[in-house]
């Protein structure tokens, strides 16, 4: 649940910078051999920033307020290490939806298929709560 909250720091941040760049632009350097380039390139990191900053304050609004969704089926959970990049995650897919979940929130987790019940946040598929009822088989075994 972090993650969003990073993420919607980050990205308002981004929006900020990004809106002063073309701002600049558009009242100072209309003359500037890049003008176009800065521009459209600006704009389109300004949409993809607003579109990560809705959705991540759309799922801390319904995690504050208590909206999730449920999703039961078969579960398919793997674990992929941590990197530089990237302090480890577990992926959950039940059926066609992919969940991906924090290493510090589920360290309870392996890498089985079982059936499940998974509570999630659903506009960044963040998972809140599994509930396994069997186990079927291990994966990679």
């Amino acid at each position: 649940m972090s993650d969003i909250y990073i993420t919607s720091a980050f990205t308002s941040v981004m929006l900020i910078i990004l809106i002063s760049i073309i701002y600049y632009f558009f009242k100072k350097n209309r003359a500037h051999k890049d003008f176009y380039l800065v521009v459209l390139s600006c704009t389109i990191f300004s949409f993809l920033a607003l579109y990560l900053f809705i959705t991540s304050v759309i799922d801390i609004f319904n995690f504050h307020m208590g909206y999730f969704s449920i999703a039961e089926g078969n579960c398919e959970i793997y674990f992929f290490e941590p990197s530089a990049r990237d302090g480890g995650r577990y992926e959950i897919w039940i059926d066609d939806l992919g969940l991906t979940a924090d290493i510090d929130d589920f360290s309870y987790l392996e890498e089985e298929t079982i059936t499940c019940k998974a509570t999630y946040l659903k506009a960044t598929e963040t998972l809140i709560d599994i509930d396994g009822t069997e186990n079927k088989s291990k994966l990679g075994a």
